[in-house]
């Protein structure tokens, strides 16, 4: 298997809680860009706040040498949207370099934006790279999908009920997702930001599993409670008839007549509530998978790194995670390719 030369590009949360990981297995990071700004001339190590530098210095994503860093791999953490990272891809595979992208729209691009996959598979096999989506959702959301219909003999559907700490990623993130947001400006806000993620998880589902996706319906709308709830995004307590965050409700229905039905809620939880996805088979047997997320920032950062070896060795071309065969922990100071 090749060793990984890793580049991290953006140097946020999840991209700095994956340099942490990366440099506690021994693995060799050679290269992390950002956009112009303070960080950029930084130490990767000392923004990372590791014991000791990296001598890795952050450079200007518009302005690098992508060819001259050796990487064979790169850690893609800025948005959720392809379009938004278009600029980023292409001078990525433009310089042979395999892509992790951190994002909602990249875990399935055939489903998010066909349009684009049919230009980005292209571009990555012509470089002879793969491009993977890689986060939480490959283990709590796909893979757990995938495990539960497998346990089925007689599958009619799905049901995919989750709910996200809305407040576990910051005050951005939560404006994002309509926290703290009144029931107008939600909707005059919230609809374009939130559409066409989540509805990608019931929909690579049923496709890996085979079946032919002939629909997929999404609604978005605001989650209220009527008792005040604390944020710890805002440091106040949300009041009723304020937004929480969102609830997404996702229908996939296939040409063999098994369905999917997706309810994401994503706020601030109520007292005694835990981050966690759940699938349910409607079939024989009923079954049900629950899973409970405790460190969501580490999960996902360190489902991008175990999955460094597969994509390394994946085909050319935009590669699913569903098509990779589930997550797998890396060895701590392991090498890649042993």
């Amino acid at each position: 298997m090749t060793t990984p030369k890793i580049a991290i590009y953006g140097t946020g949360q999840y991209a700095l809680e994956a340099v942490r990981i990366i440099a506690e297995k021994g693995w060799e990071i050679v290269a992390a860009y950002n956009r112009a700004g303070a960080k950029v001339g930084r130490d990767l190590g000392e923004l990372a706040e590791l014991s000791a530098p990296m001598g890795i210095v952050i450079e200007d994503c518009e302005t690098a040498d992508y060819s001259a860093s050796g990487a064979n791999i790169a850690i893609h953490s800025v948005n959720d949207r392809l379009e938004y990272n278009w600029p980023a891809y292409e001078r990525l595979i433009g310089a042979g370099i395999n892509i992790i992208c951190h994002g909602g729209e990249s875990y399935f691009p055939w489903g998010s934006r066909p349009d684009l996959a049919e230009k980005l598979d292209p571009m990555l096999k012509s470089a002879g790279v793969s491009f993977t989506g890689v986060g939480i959702w490959d283990y709590s959301r796909i893979w757990s999908g995938l495990i539960a219909a497998g346990s089925a003999s007689k599958l009619d559907g799905l049901v995919h009920r989750t709910l996200t700490n809305g407040d576990a990623a910051g005050l951005d993130i939560f404006r994002f997702i309509g926290g703290g947001l009144t029931q107008k400006e939600f909707e005059e806000r919230t609809q374009g930001t939130m559409s066409g993620l989540y509805r990608t998880v019931p929909h690579q589902v049923l496709w890996a599993l085979g079946l032919d996706v002939t629909a997929v319906e999404e609604e978005l709308e605001p989650v209220l409670h009527d008792e005040p709830v604390y944020s710890s995004s805002l440091d106040a307590y949300i009041e009723p008839g304020t937004c929480l965050g969102s609830r997404v409700t996702t229908r996939v229905t296939t040409r063999e007549g098994i369905t999917a039905l997706s309810i994401n809620e994503l706020r601030s939880l109520r007292p005694g509530e835990t981050e966690h996805t759940i699938w349910e088979v409607r079939g024989k047997p009923a079954t049900e998978i629950r899973v409970e997320r405790k460190d969501s920032l580490h999960s996902s950062s360190a489902c991008m790194v175990n999955r460094i070896p597969d994509v390394l060795a994946a085909e050319p071309g935009i590669q699913v995670i569903s098509k990779l065969g589930p997550p797998r922990p890396q060895r701590l100071g392991s090498s890649a390719n042993a």
